[in-house]
């Protein structure tokens, strides 16, 4: 009776070893097989976000599941950084709108198993930057008509007028006297820099109230509308002269 309680006893545990082992293989299949640290991401000032996680594998892909006029389509967006251990990072990922969730999916190469997630996303520092750009430009376009007129008139007819380029005064386009096409290249440039360095100076506090950027200049010559020269795109406070012809 001894050895044959011992025995059952035994068959018991066993029996329970048996039923722990199923539920812990049952938890592990139910589990995704890509998890995200976070649902909620906040955008950045750009309207960028990224996304954290940890996969069971190293390879696949990631992308943003868009919905236009009822059609769905998933494109990628970003730059996907997989680590050996399945951990990844997602950065620079920009959608177009400011849609409150945003649905993602998952595609392991190997595997081809695919996963859907759908996150929420702040744009409060977005929205903010965008209003604050809304308010400096209207502010720009109200200024710098009258400013502008006040460089053509204080540069004793080196300048003839300066419009705004591509629609924006970021981008000047400066209109001088014919003359200076019939000048030596040493001249043109000297020119160039001349009403050049004024125009920076005088509108470079209202294009830029942070200081850290200068305007962009092109120079053409009246009636023929010729160029002259530009600003350099690297360095804004050098001039470039196209027209090197001398005479």
């Amino acid at each position: 009776m001894y050895l044959l309680g011992i025995s059952l006893f035994i068959l018991s545990l066993g029996g329970c070893g048996k039923h722990n082992n199923t539920e812990n293989e049952s938890q592990t299949a139910n589990e995704p097989w890509i998890t995200l640290d976070m649902d909620t991401i906040e955008a950045d000032e750009n309207g960028q976000f990224q996304l954290t996680g940890k996969s069971d594998y190293s390879s696949f892909s990631a992308n943003i599941i868009q919905n236009r006029n009822g059609i769905s389509t998933q494109e990628t967006r970003g730059i996907l950084k997989i680590d050996k251990d399945g951990t990844f990072i997602w950065r620079n990922i920009f959608i177009d709108g400011k849609d409150p969730t945003t649905d993602i999916s998952f595609s392991s190469y190997k595997e081809k198993e695919k996963i859907q997630y759908q996150v929420k996303i702040d744009y409060s520092k977005f929205v903010a930057k965008q209003e604050n750009d809304k308010f400096v430009e209207e502010k720009i376009n109200n200024e710098m008509p009258a400013l502008l007129e006040e460089v053509v008139t204080s540069s004793e007819n080196m300048i003839i007028k300066i419009d705004r380029k591509y629609n924006s005064y970021r981008s000047l386009l400066v209109t001088v006297p014919l003359d200076v096409k019939y000048e030596r290249n040493s001249v043109k440039k000297k020119y160039m820099d001349t009403i050049g360095f004024l125009i920076q100076e005088k509108t470079a506090s209202t294009l830029y109230p942070d200081k850290k950027q200068i305007p962009y200049i092109t120079f053409r010559y009246e009636k023929t509308n010729e160029f002259l020269g530009a600003t350099d795109l690297i360095n804004r406070r050098k001039f470039i002269l196209y027209d090197k012809t001398n005479y």
